[in-house]
């Protein structure tokens, strides 16, 4: 059995801690900038490095494969979107809002999980979910296949705009405005699904080469000079929102820096990890997929952001003090999150696909 790789936990860690902190900021501003360059990005391409070290892309059947990621996604999306339906209803309910909203509330939100939209950043999910079957049959694909999706692979998202655009010139699904959404949602999903699958592959590409680099001096320049890179060209590529489909405002660079920042973050995390333990950022890599479903399903964030915004003051510019409010923020989000971290895995584990409440020693 593969143990646990300390700084990919932290690495998985540090992306969840920037989901987050980009769910709380409001505001343009060039941390938010950065951090969106590749907080999406490096979950994937971390997915298909852990498939590179454990060799279980290629050592299962499609049998064993699905049924692994049935428990530990599958089972976390119905689990937390229940849930979220319920609250999302009941919240509006409780707002003593008209019978038809209520019913339109949980109808919105039933069928953005159905057509696999998912429930605020529980979007994610999906789209791994079919990133990792896409990167299943394309690793087993002739190497012509391959070459080929290593092309094609970079216009999901534009994939996903053009159904977009199509749909919405189409009279008679204007005329069905909830079969129009519902493919809407399902083209969401599919279009990120495919550039899921993309980094992925990146992910499973880049293991092979660093797994070769030994020398620490290598990993430091690897880790300081690929961050460097990826801090200037972050700030070029503005308005990244994968949720948006929006790769930003020059398209090749999201991809770019997508690579570019997340093997940067990787290597000093190794390097780092050589040093000292990141016990934090551990935690919460461990923990990433508790605190994706539920920071913003569950209004966490909505609650924590508002009632900071009351008792201080928030600026309404994107300037440093801006972000050490948004930081205080996430402080707090994060002291929410960990109970609910330790009651899920303690008391809940059901909901993420766990029988028990202890970790697992392998990823």
């Amino acid at each position: 059995m593969k143990q646990r790789i300390a700084y990919v936990d932290a690495a998985k860690g540090l992306s969840i801690l920037m989901i987050a902190m980009g769910h709380i900021t409001k505001i343009s501003n060039p941390l938010d900038m950065w951090m969106s360059s590749f907080k999406v990005s490096i979950f994937y391409i971390i997915s298909g490095y852990l498939m590179a070290y454990s060799g279980s892309i290629t050592s299962r059947n499609f049998k064993e494969f699905i049924q692994k990621l049935l428990k530990s996604l599958v089972v976390p999306y119905v689990s937390f979107s229940i849930i979220g339906i319920i609250f999302k209803t009941g919240c509006v309910f409780l707002k003593h809002k008209p019978a038809i909203q209520v019913h339109d509330t949980f109808m919105e939100y039933l069928y953005d999980s159905i057509f696999l939209k998912g429930i605020n950043s529980m979007w994610f999910l999906p789209t791994i979910f079919l990133g990792e079957i896409i990167f299943f049959w394309i690793i087993r694909s002739p190497k012509v296949i391959k070459a080929v999706y290593a092309v094609l692979g970079l216009f999901g998202i534009t994939f996903g705009n053009k159904i977009f655009d199509l749909v919405g010139g189409i009279e008679s699904l204007q005329a069905h405005p909830d079969t129009a959404d519902n493919i809407l949602r399902l083209a969401s999903a599919v279009s990120k699904g495919i550039m899921a699958a993309w980094f992925i592959g990146a992910g499973y590409l880049i293991y092979f080469y660093y797994r070769k680099i030994s020398d620490v001096y290598v990993k430091t320049g690897i880790g300081v000079s690929f961050t460097v890179i990826n801090i200037i060209l972050s700030q070029i590529n503005s308005s990244v929102d994968i949720i948006l489909l929006d790769e930003g405002k020059y398209p090749p660079l999201f991809y770019v820096c997508g690579i570019v920042g997340s093997v940067g973050a990787i290597a000093l995390l190794d390097v780092i990890s050589g040093f000292r333990e990141l016990t934090f950022l551990d935690y919460w890599g461990k923990n990433s997929l508790i605190v994706m479903c539920t920071h913003t399903v569950l209004g966490f964030r909505t609650i924590v952001y508002n009632g900071w915004k009351s008792v201080a003051y928030i600026p309404k510019i994107g300037n440093f003090e801006y972000i050490c409010e948004c930081l205080v923020v996430l402080a707090i989000l994060l002291l929410i999150e960990y109970s609910i971290v330790e009651i899920v895995n303690s008391k809940l584990p059901f909901l993420i696909g766990r029988k028990n409440k202890k970790q697992k020693g392998v990823q």
